[in-house]
């Protein structure tokens, strides 16, 4: 909602950690994104569910705000390309539904090989530990979005839980280093990735700034011209609508990536 008002005033956006395709396909001038598209990650874990996990069918639960329907949309359109059977789709409304067991038995009863969440971290967290109070083992699989604290904080067990994420994040290479020295002073392990686009979206800024962009109009038009090592990619490099290349994405055991990123 905000993207169109900042064009109409020329005020540069850089875009941290939102992903749905909408934002940068208006064609706007004023803008680049840091992270990757929902068309993006959508695609990826329709293939994984397929392809590598082996499942047939899946049962969604995607938040009724642009971030969980624009998943769904592309979760839709590759599903049908893949011969993947969606069993059941429900819709929750983040920050007012708390108690998700109606929704989740709906979905127990058409026994989906796997569950989806297209939400973001509290709600994830909550469902995760719902599904397993109701007996049910059935795997589940969320976007990166998860990577925050709060989610293993309150999905509780994590056994059979999946996450994809995006292994471009290398901890050893120097600017990684220093952030997560900074970031430890106040916190303990690796900072997740809202922090960490933060932190590439600053240095961004300087780089612009570097590269003559020391008013609005100068600073727009460098936007997609820079390119620069961050944290969260190696080498951002903005297309003509300000978005960067997808990475590769991998798919690990939510048990494994908390045991790796908190103590």
């Amino acid at each position: 909602a905000a993207t169109p008002v900042f064009n109409r005033n020329q005020t540069p956006n850089i875009v941290t950690y939102s992903n749905a395709n909408t934002i940068t396909e208006q064609g706007f001038d004023n803008i680049v994104r840091l992270t990757y598209t929902t068309k993006s990650i959508a695609q990826y874990m329709s293939g994984q569910i397929k392809d590598q996990l082996k499942f047939k069918t899946a049962a969604v639960i995607s938040e009724n705000q642009d971030y969980g329907q624009q998943l769904l949309k592309w979760f839709k359109a590759q599903t049908q390309e893949a011969g993947l059977t969606i069993s059941s789709e429900s819709v929750i409304t983040p920050g007012q539904d708390v108690d998700f067991k109606a929704v989740l038995l709906k979905a127990k009863d058409l026994k989906p090989e796997i569950m989806v969440l297209f939400v973001t971290y509290n709600e994830a967290g909550l469902i995760v530990k719902q599904i397993r109070e109701l007996g049910w083992d059935i795997p589940v699989y969320c976007p990166d979005a998860m990577t925050e604290p709060k989610f293993f904080e309150l999905a509780g067990k994590l056994d059979n839980v999946y996450l994809q994420v995006s292994p471009n994040v290398d901890v050893n290479r120097p600017a990684a280093k220093a952030l997560k020295d900074q970031w430890n002073k106040k916190n303990e392990g690796f900072p997740p990735l809202a922090a960490i686009y933060g932190y590439d979206a600053v240095k961004l800024a300087a780089k612009i700034i570097e590269a003559g962009g020391v008013d609005r109009e100068s600073f727009i038009k460098n936007m997609k011209k820079v390119q620069m090592e961050g944290v969260a990619n190696p080498l951002y490099a903005f297309d003509e609508f300000g978005d960067g290349k997808s990475p590769n994405f991998a798919t690990v055991p939510a048990a494994d990536y908390a045991k790796e990123n908190f103590k």
